[in-house]
C-alpha cells in the first residue's frame, strides 16, 4: 500500500484552509504553517463576508469561477456550518449605481441561459425592505443564491480534518524550505506572497498588488431593525445586518479599497468613506445609523490587506515546473476570497495530485 503524500500549505487564511482541505480530501497528509498562532489572522480575519457571483453578459472566466465557487462554499456550509449563526443564504441585492459602477445597468434578460435561476429582477417587496421603493427594479439584480458568511468559521471548518495539521507561530525562511522534504508546497500567503517569493531562489515575480481596506460595524438595536434589509446588499461598498454575535445582532458596512497600500489600520477617514458609500447604497439604513456613526464608542472597525493581481484574476498554478518542481501558489483572490477559494483550491489540487 502506497504511503500518503505529504504537503505543506503556507498560510492559514481562507485560501490556505481551502487548499489544505482539497488535498486532504484526495488522501494527502497536510501541514498548514502560519506565522500567527491562530487561523484566519490576516485578511481572512474580516468578521463578515458576502458570497455572490460576478455577473457578466459574456459569462467571462471570473463569472464562471465565482458561480462554481458559490456552489461549492454553500454546499460545504450546509454540511459543516450552523445556518443563521455562521452563515445565512439570505440572497444578495446587487445595486448598479450610476457613476459608481463600471458596468452599465442591465437586466437579467440580457444574460445567457447559464444564469437562469442565478439572477433575477428584484421584487417590489425586496426593494421596499431595502428602503428603495423609488428606484427602477430593472437596474438592479437579485442573486437568490447569495449569502453572508463568517470567514473564521469557514476557515476552521475547512481545517477540521484528521489529515490536516495546523502549525502556528512558524516562521519559514524561503531560502531554506527546499530541504523540508514535502511532496508539494503551496504558498497561500495573500499580500505576503511577494515578500516570500523575493527570497525564494528561482521564483518568478508575480503581478500582485496589495489592497488595504476597512469595514465599519456596530451593534444594532430594535429601533434600527426596520430600516435594515433582511439580506445582503452590494454594489458600492456593501451592507450586511442581523448578524448574530456574542454581544448581540450586528451590522457591517464597507469596505474601502486602497490599492497599493500595505498598512492595515482603522481610521476615521475610512469610517467616513464607508458612511458616504452607504448613503448612496442604502439611504434608509444610513439615516438610521447616522447618530451611531458619530458616536466613537458605538462604532467599530476592522482593517486588513487583501491581495489581487494586475488583471484582477486569481492565481492558482505551479510556480516554475522546471526550476521549482512541486512548488505552487494560490493567491490574488482579492475581495472575493470567500467565493473563489474552494473552487481555485480544488482546481489546483487536481494539478498537484497528478
Amino acid at each position: 500500500m502506497t504511503a500518503p503524500r505529504h504537503g505543506l500549505v503556507v498560510g492559514a487564511g481562507v485560501a490556505g484552509a481551502a487548499m489544505a482541505r482539497a488535498l486532504a480530501d484526495k488522501g494527502w497528509q497536510v501541514d498548514v504553517a502560519d506565522i500567527a498562532h491562530a487561523t484566519a489572522a490576516g485578511a481572512s480575519g474580516v468578521p463578515i463576508g458576502v458570497l455572490s457571483c460576478h455577473v457578466s453578459v459574456d459569462d467571462n472566466p471570473l463569472s464562471q469561477l465565482t458561480r462554481s465557487g458559490v456552489q461549492k462554499v454553500m454546499a460545504f456550509a450546509e454540511k459543516h456550518l450552523v445556518k443563521g449563526q455562521d452563515w445565512l443564504d439570505c440572497g444578495v441585492l446587487e445595486r448598479r449605481l450610476e457613476g459608481h459602477t463600471k458596468k452599465k445597468p442591465w437586466q437579467p434578460s440580457e444574460v445567457g441561459s447559464v444564469w437562469h435561476g442565478w439572477v433575477q429582477t428584484p421584487t417590489d417587496l425586496q426593494l421596499s425592505q431595502a428602503g428603495l421603493n423609488e428606484i427602477n427594479p430593472h437596474e438592479q439584480l437579485w442573486q437568490p443564491h447569495g449569502a453572508w458568511i463568517k470567514p473564521k468559521a469557514l476557515v476552521n471548518a475547512l481545517m477540521d480534518h484528521s489529515a490536516i495539521h495546523f502549525q502556528g507561530g512558524q516562521t519559514l525562511i524561503a531560502s531554506e524550505t527546499q530541504t523540508l522534504g514535502y511532496d508539494a508546497v503551496v504558498l497561500a500567503l495573500g499580500a505576503h506572497t511577494s515578500d516570500f517569493l523575493a527570497d525564494l531562489p528561482h521564483a518568478p515575480a508575480l503581478p500582485l498588488v496589495p489592497v488595504a481596506g476597512q469595514i465599519s460595524w456596530g451593534l444594532q438595536d430594535a429601533a434600527q431593525t426596520p430600516a435594515f434589509p433582511p439580506f445582503a446588499v452590494n454594489g458600492y461598498g456593501g451592507f450586511v445586518s442581523h448578524v448574530p454575535t456574542p454581544q448581540g445582532l450586528a451590522w457591517y458596512s464597507g469596505a474601502t479599497f486602497h490599492r497599493g497600500q500595505t498598512k492595515a489600520e482603522v481610521t476615521a477617514q475610512d469610517h467616513a468613506e464607508n458612511l458616504h458609500k452607504l448613503q448612496q447604497l442604502l439611504p434608509q439604513a444610513a439615516q438610521a445609523l447616522q447618530s451611531q456613526w458619530q458616536t466613537p464608542n458605538q462604532l467599530q472597525g476592522w482593517s486588513g490587506v487583501r491581495c489581487t493581481s494586475v488583471n484582477r484574476l486569481p492565481i492558482a498554478r505551479a510556480l516554475d515546473p522546471v526550476k521549482l518542481p512541486a512548488w505552487y501558489v494560490l493567491t490574488a483572490l482579492g475581495s472575493r476570497g470567500l467565493t473563489l477559494a474552494m473552487a481555485c483550491a480544488e482546481q489546483l489540487a487536481v494539478q498537484i495530485d497528478l
